[in-house]
């Protein structure tokens, strides 16, 4: 028996099941739900905290993600029979019909996005309210990265994402690939060591901040670019499985005529961030040396006598 869910009862509170399901037959599918979808994001020391009250707000919204995450893997198995006749179903005349494979694949989407967003509204609670929840804290010390949370990335950055506290949590390894790899190439390191020393106290320079903002929009519209992509869109459709997409709102419908959108702004603040270190290169503690060729000397001559 799962504490989380220890019967039939408690899973009806977040999903439309009928009484009569055996808790057995659902029972397998409570921990592959918690471990693959949940864990990952809000960490063992959560789930255990709900556990010992299971009357608390962190209960209930734990419970409102695992129960549909739950129904949705135990879908496909569901009514389906294994044994030494192999693969088998119940063919009992008068009473119900199978779903339609469409009905099934609307069902299970819908128990995917029921889930997420419930899981997305835990992990906000989550982050608000990271003082009720120490070891939460200590369970989820991210690397440094110039775009800390979904409100920068919305706010800061400017590309609508719903302030999916999810939807970031998901495209962070991207962002960091992305700064590790792009950013670190267009910013000496030295300049780089002081804008997130800086950064990461809160502390950085009238100029330091233009130029932190440059590298946030940056990184939010290259993000948003990877995942808004066409090749990215038919690479997630022909792959027909079910995933909680990042909430990503582009400016158009329209990729072929119009191109992505994140695309071009991505490229304009790539632009701007390399204007702004050669127009600020002193400011910064960029060594700047001159491309001019130095003749005023006696000794250095133009051209030589081959003679």
């Amino acid at each position: 028996m799962n504490a989380l869910i220890p019967d039939i009862e408690t899973l009806k509170k977040v999903v439309k099941i009928n009484s009569s399901l055996p808790y057995e037959s659902i029972e397998p599918y409570i921990e592959d739900a918690l471990d693959i979808y949940v864990k990952p994001y809000i960490g063992q020391s959560v789930i255990k905290q709900a556990l010992t009250d299971q009357g608390s707000e962190i209960y209930s919204k734990l419970l409102r993600a695992l129960g549909p995450l739950t129904l949705m893997l135990a879908t496909n198995e569901l009514g389906v029979m294994f044994g030494d006749t192999g693969i088998t179903v119940s063919n009992v005349q008068g009473q119900r019909s199978p779903a339609s494979d469409s009905k099934i694949a609307a069902a299970k989407e819908n128990l995917c996005f029921r889930g997420m967003q419930a899981l997305d509204r835990l992990i906000t609670y989550l982050e608000e309210n990271k003082e009720d929840f120490p070891e939460y804290v200590t369970d989820h010390i991210s690397p440094f990265c110039f775009i800390r949370n979904a409100h920068d990335f919305q706010d800061l950055g400017m590309v609508d994402i719903d302030y999916s506290t999810l939807s970031y949590r998901i495209m962070y390894p991207t962002i960091r690939q992305l700064q590790e790899r792009n950013i670190r190439e267009m910013i000496p390191d030295n300049v780089y060591a002081d804008l997130r020393e800086a950064y990461s106290k809160d502390k950085p320079t009238p100029k330091q901040q233009v130029l932190i903002d440059h590298i946030i929009r940056f990184l939010a519209n290259k993000t948003a670019e990877l995942y808004t992509s066409q090749k990215t869109t038919e690479q997630r459709v022909a792959s027909k499985a079910i995933e909680y997409s990042p909430a990503i709102r582009p400016i158009y419908q329209d990729p072929d005529a119009n191109g992505n959108f994140f695309a071009s702004q991505a490229t304009y603040y790539a632009g701007k961030i390399h204007t702004y270190l050669a127009e600020n290169a002193e400011e910064l503690g960029i060594e700047t040396r001159s491309q001019a060729i130095d003749f005023n000397s006696k000794k250095k001559k133009l051209f030589t006598s081959i003679s």
